[in-house]
């Protein structure tokens, strides 16, 4: 059973005009803005790769001195000292 739609209203040109104006502002606002935050990112960028690679540094010299203390540890437990009686 088709459906009888009612015909088009033509839109007012000044109500056109406010959309498509409207449109454009946020197309050139998302731009910008756009722009703003990528500068503002890349020069946060760089700070943030030199604490991550501090970081890693210092864990890895702890896991490092973790690793020496363990198998020193482990060598007394195996290989007790030996006691002159």
């Amino acid at each position: 059973m088709p459906r009888d739609f009612k015909a088009p209203v033509n839109v007012s040109p000044l109500i056109r005009f406010g959309r498509w104006s409207f449109l454009l502002l946020g197309v050139t606002y998302g731009a910008t803005r756009h722009s703003y935050l990528q500068k503002k990112e890349d020069r946060s960028k760089e700070s943030r790769h030199q604490k991550i690679a501090e970081r890693e540094a210092r864990i890895a010299a702890e896991k490092k001195k973790f690793a020496e203390d363990e198998i020193k540890n482990l060598d007394v437990i195996f290989n007790p000292p030996k006691t002159v009686a």
